[in-house]
C-alpha cells in the first residue's frame, strides 16, 4: 500500500495521478514563458529539464533562473532534472558536475524535488540522494531506457534498486518494441506498489505504442504522468488538456463500475 507524500499542497501516491509538465527552453526568457503557460494550463507539478538550458554550467545564473521559475509557478511544486545523454537527455556531463548542480538546486530551497539517475556510479548517487534530502528536497530516483523494455524480472530488480538507493519516489521509463512490453512495465509497477514498496511509483512506456501507460496510471499504480504545454520532453507525451480529458473519462468509467 502506497504511503502518499505531500509536497506543498500536492499529494503524490493517492488517487488520481498528477500531471507534470516539463519546461525545455534553452533560454531564461523561454523558460519563463513556458512556466507561465504551465501554470495557466493547470499543471499539478512542473519539471524543469535543466539539461536543455544554455547556461546550466553557470551555477549562479542557473540558480537565478530556478528562483524565477519558482516565483512564476507560485504554489505549484517544481521538479529539477538534469537528464543525461546516457539516459536520453540533452546533456553530456561529468558525475561531479551533475552532483554539484543537483545539490545547489536542492540547497537553494527553490526546487521541491530533484531527479537523480540512480544507475551509473551508484555509490555516488546514493550519497547524492542523502545529501539532497538533508537540504530539504525530495528525490525522484529514476531510470530511463530509450532503446528497449527489459523482461519483468529485470524491471522489478531495477525498481528495487532505486528503492534501496533511498529515493523518496521511484521512476522508470522504457521504450516498447511490442505491446507485451507495455503490459510488462504496467504489471511490474502494480506488483511493486502492491508487494515491495510503500513509496509512490511513477512509470511509463514511451512512444505511441506506450500511450495507454500515460493515461491509465490510476489503474496500475503510477502516481504521476507527463504532458506537454510546449515541446515534449519524451516520446508519446500528450498535450495537457487532451491527457486530462482522457484520464477523467477513464476515472469516471472506473467509478461507474464499482
Amino acid at each position: 500500500m502506497t504511503k502518499p507524500i505531500q509536497i506543498r499542497n500536492l499529494i503524490l501516491g493517492n488517487g488520481f495521478p498528477k500531471i507534470c509538465v516539463p519546461l525545455t527552453g534553452i533560454t531564461a526568457e523561454g523558460l519563463f514563458g513556458e512556466a507561465e503557460a504551465a501554470r495557466e494550463a493547470g499543471a499539478d507539478l512542473v519539471e524543469w529539464r535543466a539539461d536543455f538550458y544554455d547556461h546550466l554550467s553557470e551555477t549562479a545564473l542557473m540558480l537565478e533562473t530556478l528562483a524565477k521559475i519558482n516565483d512564476i509557478l507560485g504554489e505549484i511544486p517544481l521538479l529539477f532534472t538534469i537528464r543525461t545523454k546516457a539516459e536520453g537527455g540533452n546533456r553530456e556531463i561529468s558525475t561531479e558536475d551533475y552532483v554539484s548542480l543537483c545539490i545547489a538546486a536542492a540547497a537553494s530551497g527553490k526546487a521541491d524535488l530533484i531527479d537523480v539517475e540512480v544507475f551509473g556510479e551508484e555509490e555516488k548517487k546514493k550519497a547524492l540522494i542523502c545529501e539532497i534530502q538533508k537540504k530539504g528536497a525530495k528525490v525522484i530516483g529514476s531510470s530511463h531506457d530509450f532503446e528497449k523494455t527489459d523482461d519483468k524480472e529485470t524491471l522489478l530488480r531495477r525498481f528495487q534498486a532505486i528503492d534501496a538507493a533511498g529515493a523518496d519516489i521511484l521512476k522508470m521509463a522504457v521504450m516498447p518494441d511490442e505491446f507485451e512490453d507495455v503490459a510488462a512495465i504496467m504489471q511490474v509497477t502494480s506488483q511493486m506498489t502492491a508487494e515491495y514498496t510503500e513509496k509512490p511509483v511513477i512509470s511509463m512506456s514511451m512512444g505511441s505504442l506506450g500511450s495507454i501507460s500515460r493515461i491509465a496510471g490510476e489503474n496500475f499504480g503510477s502516481a504521476v504522468t507527463f504532458a506537454t504545454v510546449g515541446a515534449a520532453s519524451a516520446p508519446g507525451q500528450f498535450p495537457i488538456k487532451e491527457l486530462r480529458m482522457m484520464m477523467e473519462a477513464l476515472h469516471a468509467k472506473n467509478d461507474s463500475s464499482l
